[in-house]
């Protein structure tokens, strides 16, 4: 991700949500595509991506990551997501975004809690995270 560029996330849809429509649209699929192709409910798919589902089951998610020809990064993402799908979706995009970004990176900073009704930008956050992880 460059300096300047737009995280694009849409309010009401939590991180879970966030990562599979990043990745299935990566894909240019649609979600009856992608349904037909994992043989999962494309309206469950979209209920996903909106937040209305929060916890597909493990059988469910292997599905979706095997269409969506995710990497093993994040593939592990999509996993963690799965058990906390509350995750900042601003987090959740711009960690996509960055392949340097680890799992292990990636569930400090989705597993945050803010106090405020304002959250840091990703960016920041990841910074803080890798001058933290530096010091070990």
């Amino acid at each position: 991700m460059e300096v300047g560029d737009r995280i694009r996330v849409d309010t009401g849809i939590n991180g879970l949500g966030t990562a599979l429509k990043i990745l299935r649209e990566r894909r240019t699929l649609s979600l009856r595509e992608l349904g037909q192709l994992s043989d999962v409910d494309h309206a469950y798919i979209h209920r996903l991506e909106k937040g209305n589902k929060k916890s597909p089951s493990l059988e469910t998610l292997a599905k979706l990551l095997r269409v969506l020809r995710t990497n093993d990064r994040e593939a592990e993402f999509l996993r963690w997501l799965a058990g906390h799908p509350e995750s900042d979706p601003a987090v959740v995009e711009y960690a996509l975004k960055d392949d340097s970004i680890d799992i292990e990176m990636f569930t400090v900073a989705a597993s945050v809690v803010h106090r405020r009704t304002t959250r840091p930008d990703p960016a920041a956050l990841f910074k803080r995270i890798r001058r933290i992880f530096s010091e070990d």
